[in-house]
Parts: C-alpha cells; structure tokens; sequence
C-alpha cells in the first residue's frame, strides 16, 4: 500500500498514527503543498479533490483521512482502535464525525487563520474568522473536556481511532496558540497521546525531539 501525504497535515497525521499503531506496512509519498503534484491528471484521477492523503492499495483508491484509517483497521481485524462491537464502534464513529463537524473546523480555522497564513503569505488573519472559531473552539472543548473527566482515552480505557483523530486536531495548538488553557482534561489527555510510540513517529521532521 502507498499513502500519498504531507507530514504537516493533521488530516494524515492521525491516517500516519493509526497507521503505524496498527503496524501496517506502508510506502510513503510525500506530496508538497506548494507543488502541481495534486492538480495533475495523473493524481487527479486517483483523488479529484487533489488533496491528501490518498490511499493506493493496488487499483483501489481511497481519499477522506476518516475512511482511510477505518479502512486500514479493517484489514488489520479486529483491534482496540476499531473493535468489531458494534455500539463500540458507533462511539467512535460518533466522535469523528463530530471532530470533523465541529472540534476540527474551529481549530483548524485558527490554525489557518493566525499560523499557516502566514507562513504561505497568503494574507492577514482574518479577525472576524478567528473570533468566530474562537467562540466555537470553546463551545466544542467544553464538550471533549467533560467526556474526557475520568477517562483515559475519548470513548474509554484504550486509544481508539477518535483519539488520533481528535489529537490531530490540536498538533499545532501551542505555535497557534489556541485557546485551551483551560481544559486541564483535555491537556492530560493529550500528553498520554503524545506519549504513544506511533503519535511520536507520526510526527513531521520539525516536531521530532
């Protein structure tokens, strides 16, 4: 299998974290930002939205960082990450849509807003934005914050693919400074996240200690 992908991208960052948790053998495309890799017919055919990551496992292609990594769970078979129990599994599902709807939009939107815009020149932070996704950050930490009172990982005991989707979410909260202080649940719970052999070997080049 071949993951194209780009170690700055919390979307294949949680895909490379699973990845690796599972001890799944995979070949890895780095696939630059600023380069027309993504909008070439070649990629494009494999991925139409010409981003990443992208999942080739012989002629099956798969986009989308949440299929990819139930994907990748599946053929590993059962597993803590994905248990085949069905109302467990729902949990996890539960909290990945709801990082991909609410708790990722709001973060990603500072990190957009107050970090990556200007390391791409692309612009001043938009401050309407930023106090918007503040106003939602906070609304949706709250949520995470109480789940994660009395519980080691989102939905229990063991780290399951919501944690490193959620995780992936805050791997740039300290450069963009996003408002977390706060929630001490959620901090705890993001140290015992980066203690995790595969969160540190999923981490780009510049993060590594």
């Amino acid at each position: 299998m071949k993951l194209y992908q780009n170690p700055m991208s919390p979307p294949c960052r949680r895909v490379l974290a699973a990845a690796y948790h599972l001890n799944t053998p995979i070949e890895l495309q780095t696939v630059e930002f600023q380069s027309s890799q993504m909008q070439s017919p070649e990629y494009l055919k494999m991925n139409p939205n010409g981003a990443v990551p992208l999942l080739q496992d012989g002629d099956f292609h798969l986009w989308e960082s949440g299929a990819i990594m139930q994907y990748l769970a599946e053929k590993k078979g059962n597993t803590e990450l994905y248990p085949q129990d069905v109302k467990t599994r729902a949990d996890i599902t539960r909290w990945n849509f709801w990082s991909a709807y609410h708790f990722g939009p709001a973060a990603g939107t500072i990190v957009w807003e107050t970090l990556v815009k200007k390391m791409m020149n692309a612009g001043e932070p938009d401050v309407n934005a930023v106090k918007e996704a503040t106003e939602d950050f906070h609304k949706y930490a709250k949520v995470l914050n109480q789940q994660l009172d009395g519980r080691q990982f989102v939905t229990g005991k063991t780290v399951t693919l919501a944690d490193y989707t959620i995780a992936s979410n805050l791997m740039y909260a300290e450069a963009a400074r996003l408002p977390w202080d706060s929630y001490s649940h959620i901090k705890s719970w993001y140290k015992r996240i980066e203690g995790l052999d595969a969160w540190k070997k999923s981490a780009p080049p510049s993060f590594q200690k």
